[in-house]
């Protein structure tokens, strides 16, 4: 059986620069190696216009969102990309700026028929120049809160200390993600989509000291960290009993984990309710420590905190 499609969802608040973002990392790309969905509200989509010139095929899903009214459109092209005689190195949807990620991500992670394509990335969008206002509502703190990787777009117009502040506010709301800079589409530290989701795979700073604001909505980011070894046997039970009970209301969940008597770093991957554990590098001579961030809803952050603080060796 062949490696699933994988799969890459772009979202962001109306405006961020989605679709700017999405021609540049095409430019880059070898000719006709991705697919691209595109999902526009109005009946007459604009954005695939601008990139069939540069994909393998361009899908609009107009008329509707395809977290919900569209969906069984989303369903059948994945269906459709993944079962063609000749189907694309990867798949990238972009989802319209008013569109909830959780039913799309859902459906990636489902596999499809015979789970013939799987879920590569969740890269979200944020208009450096904007985020206080974007951050007002709950679908942007939802669609930040499910991501790999946040791309602060309009860098080049923001004022000094703009995207220090836009950085805190990420890191409030989901300490998991790790966010880079955008020069009108233009990502210098990850110039290609291949560089910008292996940062995903990477460390990460885990918990910040940010000032935190009176919740004006459910969502939240709840950052835990023990200096030393886990017992694996233990956090297997935080996961079983503390953890899986928050199903339906996880975002992401993301792990780099020291545990007794495995010498490489453990780590935990959670898209909503799944969760992928894989291994990296040897930890060596460096200082073991197990970091774990959950994003989601209705959290109770001081059991998560107990919880896995009980995890801990001694």
């Amino acid at each position: 059986m062949s490696a699933p499609l994988p799969v890459t969802v772009v979202t962001g608040f109306l405006g961020a620069g989605k679709t700017t973002l999405v021609n540049h990392w095409l430019s880059g790309s070898v000719r006709g190696t991705v697919a691209v969905i595109v999902n526009e509200l109005g009946e007459l989509g604009i954005d695939g216009e601008l990139l069939a010139a540069r994909a393998q095929a361009i899908i609009e899903i107009t008329g509707g969102c395809i977290c919900c009214a569209s969906h069984a459109e989303l369903v059948r092209a994945l269906d459709e990309l993944a079962g063609s005689p000749a189907p694309p190195k990867r798949v990238l949807i972009e989802t319209s700026g008013a569109a909830s990620p959780a039913r799309v991500l859902q459906t990636i992670a489902r596999g499809g028929r015979d789970r013939a394509f799987a879920l590569d990335g969740v890269i979200t969008v944020v208009d450096s120049t904007r985020v206080d206002a974007v951050v007002r509502h709950d679908l942007a703190i939802e669609q930040i809160g499910y991501a790999d990787i946040v791309v602060l777009s309009r860098v080049d117009a923001s004022e000094p200390g703009v995207v220090a502040h836009a950085a805190d506010v990420i890191a409030s709301h989901n300490g998991a993600a790790t966010w880079v800079e955008s020069r009108r589409g233009f990502v210098s530290i990850a110039p290609s989509l291949d560089e910008i989701l292996a940062l995903r795979h990477g460390d990460f700073i885990g918990p910040r000291n940010v000032p935190q604001k009176p919740a004006t909505h459910a969502y939240e980011s709840v950052s835990l960290s023990i200096d030393g070894e886990l017992d694996g046997d233990r956090f297997a039970e935080f996961v079983e009993s503390v953890l899986a009970p928050y199903a339906g209301r996880l975002f992401r969940t993301k792990g780099i984990l020291a545990v007794a008597g495995l010498d490489e770093r453990m780590i935990v991957q959670g898209v909503a309710d799944s969760v992928e554990i894989t291994f990296g590098e040897p930890w060596g001579a460096a200082l073991r420590r197990s970091r774990l961030v959950v994003v989601g809803y209705a959290l109770d952050r001081a059991e998560l905190t107990a919880g896995f603080l009980g995890c801990k060796v001694g």
